[in-house]
């Protein structure tokens, strides 16, 4: 069974920081909100972790711990994919699917 967390919202995203454990999937869903999420000092649930976001206006900011992989997909025509810091090809896969109209994909890897 998968550990799955769900936040939807008309208005408002997801805002976390200070995480010790994250689940397997987090699904945030919102009419217009953003999901920030500070995962530099959470342990994942294994080798995977995935984050979709759906939304009309709303995009992604992701901090990781430096090395991991950050794998993108979705669509936001009028949003950006922003990624900084390099990755390590051992290191767990962290899962972004955006589906968001207005909105980007930020990830910022932590030293």
């Amino acid at each position: 069974m998968t550990d799955t967390t769900w936040k939807i919202s008309l208005l408002g995203g997801l805002k976390r920081r200070g995480l010790k454990r994250i689940p397997e999937h987090t699904i945030v869903i919102t009419g217009v909100g953003g999901a920030d999420l500070d995962l530099t000092g959470a342990t994942p649930p294994g080798d995977r972790f995935t984050l979709t976001k759906v939304s009309l206006a709303g995009g992604v900011k992701l901090a990781v711990p430096a090395g991991v992989r950050v794998e993108v997909k979705g669509f936001h025509p009028f949003g950006r994919h922003v990624e900084r810091g390099t990755e390590d090809s051992g290191a767990p896969v962290f899962k972004v699917r955006a589906y968001t109209l207005f909105g980007g994909v930020r990830i910022r890897r932590t030293v």
